[in-house]
């Protein structure tokens, strides 16, 4: 206890109880910390399957038993039709269902004491001397050594900031014949109208009968909901030619493409998780293995140290100007996005495309990655960017 008081107090507390902060209760519950008292708070229930995570990576991860599918390749077809098949050299791509996630944390903590849960809404979190005070839209409070929040809302208005949305409608559809190879998803398929975005249909094949077909945009602005629908099932209809199928789940998505500036740490007791605190990459919309990594590091932080502020090496600070300079080009329309990323796979291994997408290239590999796009297109848009951070700079406005 920290002195008389009648909110209850936790050594943390989770604001968000969506992929991050499970992701974060997790890791706490597994580590040395596993005896500290947590509070989830979370509006919803976790019972239905929401999402879909698709990420690449090396090595097994602490969910890899409950992956629905992984594969060692992908296909990307362009705008012509014309298809790549993508070894991913030692990476593999998978599949993780929200429901099947959600059930196992939430299962997994189940196993320990010390954590809690309360189904309620963040209204706002205030600094103390000697932790965080988080009050709730019902009006309760709770103290918080540390508090941990993936609800606070990114400014994404500021005018010197690249602000794209990726956003999403997908099906579970299922056949009655077989019509979808197990063995590889596509990635992207520019094969549609692009309408002056950059617009892909994405498969992931579950087995010959089923598959989450999702239809995805970069741009500005949503779509009307009407026209996810209406490009979807034109998908299915004329390029799978498919008129008898069920659909079994829907998802609908929007993940921002930003390089608005993030404070991970806010405070000396706030931190900021998911994509509230950056984790998301802005060149890509993926955020799981960002978060996965960005949670274990924090959490070994505070193992060792009792804090959990840890400290990003500064050179590592050129993936963020690289995703500047791709939303730059998207933004601004220098180049069709359909080409940009055929061209990356088809000019470079595929491997050194995801190596470099997870921010774990070396420079002399960035250069030759760089040597395969639009070298004019690029340079005019690190230019636009290098203005653009003067011009935050100048105005007060944080830098990324």
């Amino acid at each position: 206890m920290w002195g008389f008081c009648l909110m209850k107090h936790y050594d943390y507390i989770i604001c968000g109880g969506g992929m991050a902060g499970l992701s974060l209760a997790y890791y706490l519950k597994k580590s040395r910390l596993n005896e500290k008292s947590i509070l989830i708070i979370e509006p919803k229930e976790k019972n239905t399957n929401d999402r879909t995570w698709a990420f690449w990576e090396k090595t097994p991860n602490p969910f890899e038993d409950i992956l629905f599918r992984k594969w060692d390749a992908v296909q990307l077809i362009d705008v012509e039709g014309n298809s790549q098949n993508l070894d991913m050299g030692g990476y593999q791509y998978k599949l993780l269902r929200g429901i099947d996630f959600y059930n196992f944390v939430i299962n997994e903590l189940k196993k320990y004491q010390g954590v809690e849960w309360l189904k309620d809404l963040t209204e706002r979190i205030n600094e103390d001397k000697e932790g965080a005070i988080v009050e709730m839209q019902s009006g309760l409070k709770f103290k918080g050594r540390y508090v941990f929040d993936s609800t606070y809302q990114l400014n994404l208005t500021l005018k010197h900031n690249h602000n794209l949305l990726q956003h999403f409608k997908g099906y579970v559809i299922h056949t009655e014949k077989p019509c979808f190879n197990p063995s590889l998803p596509v990635m992207m398929n520019f094969n549609i109208e692009q309408k002056g975005d950059c617009r892909f249909i994405y498969i992931l094949p579950l087995d010959e009968h089923t598959a989450l077909i999702e239809y995805t945009l970069f741009s500005e602005t949503l779509l009307p909901k009407e026209e996810y629908d209406t490009e979807l099932k034109k998908y299915i209809a004329e390029q799978l030619q498919l008129t008898n199928y069920k659909t079994i789940e829907k998802e609908f998505g929007i993940i921002p493409m930003s390089d608005v500036a993030t404070q991970e740490f806010p405070s000396e007791h706030v931190i900021r998780i998911g994509t509230s605190g950056g984790y998301t990459n802005a060149a890509t919309g993926y955020t799981f293995q960002n978060t996965q990594r960005k949670l274990k590091s924090l959490v070994d932080s505070l193992e060792k140290t009792g804090s959990p502020k840890t400290k990003e090496n500064w050179f590592n600070g050129r993936f963020r100007f690289y995703a500047s300079v791709l939303l730059n080009v998207l933004e601004q329309k220098r180049h069709t996005a359909a080409d940009i990323f055929a061209t990356l796979y088809r000019k470079n291994p595929p491997a050194r495309v995801f190596a470099f997408l997870d921010g774990d290239t070396n420079i002399w590999e960035e250069l030759k990655l760089m040597n395969t796009v639009p070298k004019t297109k690029f340079l005019a848009a690190v230019g636009a960017v290098i203005i653009r951070k003067i011009k935050a700079s100048l105005s007060g406005q944080l830098l990324p």
